[in-house]
């Protein structure tokens, strides 16, 4: 099991990340940065926000452009957004005003108003990665530039997304809607999926201003991770690349996301020592997974309602080593250890 302590590993899965693609030009590289922006802004490390200054600043100076889904990635994302209102990111501001604007305006939606995949126009398809590629990017920057508007959107969003793709048997996610066929949803409740998800009510359960969208957002973050307690591995600590099935993998990215979210509910104070004790658990399992050059195992590979959409075609996608999925969610999760005064293996 690697030693580093949870710090270190933020900015090593960061620094991992860019060995392996020499860019973050690409939206997991984005998440990369957030969870390195995070680091060094929440967890009040100087070298991290240097870190994450130097790769952020290209994005918002429109100096670095990568073909994405949204167009909210091309100025930093959330990350960018992030800083922007921790007010270490000034030069972001005019390229996240833009973008937010664009997303906004020129992304296509469903009947009900929800952001579909921008490759698919008119047929409707829609997923939960949308959910932490804008949410929180619009949520941080409403807040940073007074557009309360923005912020009323980022919640909208992914309530109606939650509402639409949660199991009502099991509380658990589905991916998405529409690729199998008009309506139709996915057959799974991906580890990813989850994760993406619980990330987004997180960072909505934690920043959106008191009032009622708080408070409903607190409650479906609780709710989820509830439901993700139920499906936690015992003997691996994590969780399964099909939530419900114990003879699929164990999935590092979408366990990454969901301790994440679980740590930040516990800052909020929204769970309790069961919660912390599965959290404290899950980032100590974690480290399994980890060399001491960081390379990430038990990786998906992109997943987007594969094959027919059913729980064997997710579960089937491929674990891979040091897939660039793995890092960001490494990163955020890790971080939060650290918020919570986890910053040494024996602190677990």
């Amino acid at each position: 099991m690697i030693q580093a302590s949870t710090r270190d590993l933020v900015l090593a899965a960061a620094r991992k990340h860019y060995s392996i693609t020499q860019s973050f030009e690409h939206y997991p590289g984005i998440v990369t940065l957030h969870g390195l922006a995070r680091m060094g802004t929440a967890g009040g490390d100087a070298e991290c926000l240097a870190e994450a200054r130097k790769f952020l600043l290209p994005f918002a100076r429109g100096e670095r452009q990568f073909p994405c889904n949204f167009p909210n990635y091309q100025c930093g994302g959330n990350a960018s957004a992030w800083l922007l209102m921790q007010g270490e990111l000034p030069e972001a501001e005019s390229s996240v005003r833009h973008y937010a604007e664009w997303t906004l305006a020129e992304s296509p939606r469903d009947a009900a108003g929800i952001l579909c995949h921008p490759k698919y126009p008119g047929k409707e398809r829609i997923f939960i990665d949308v959910a932490f590629a804008v949410s929180p990017f619009l949520l941080f920057a409403g807040l940073s530039l007074k557009e309360d508007g923005w912020v009323t959107e980022a919640w909208r969003q992914t309530e109606a997304m939650v509402q639409i793709f949660r199991n009502p048997e099991n509380g658990l996610l589905h991916q998405c809607r529409g690729f199998r066929g008009p309506g139709l949803l996915s057959e799974d409740h991906w580890s990813r999926g989850n994760g993406w998800g619980a990330y987004a009510l997180a960072e909505l359960a934690a920043y959106l201003p008191a009032g009622e969208a708080r408070d409903q957002a607190r409650v479906f973050l609780r709710d989820l991770l509830t439901t993700c307690l139920a499906v936690q591995d015992e003997r691996h600590g994590l969780w399964h690349q099909e939530l419900t099935d114990p003879t699929s993998y164990i999935e590092t990215s979408g366990s990454a996301l969901i301790l994440y979210a679980l740590g930040v509910a516990l800052e909020l104070g929204l769970v309790g020592e069961v919660h912390r004790t599965a959290f404290a658990t899950g980032v100590r399992a974690l480290l399994n997974y980890l060399t001491e050059e960081t390379d990430m195992f038990h990786v998906c590979t992109g997943c987007l309602s594969p094959g027919d959409g059913s729980r064997l075609a997710y579960m089937a996608r491929p674990a891979v080593r040091n897939d660039t999925h793995g890092f960001g969610p490494m990163a955020l999760a890790m971080g939060q250890a650290h918020r919570l005064g986890f910053h040494s293996l024996e602190a677990l």
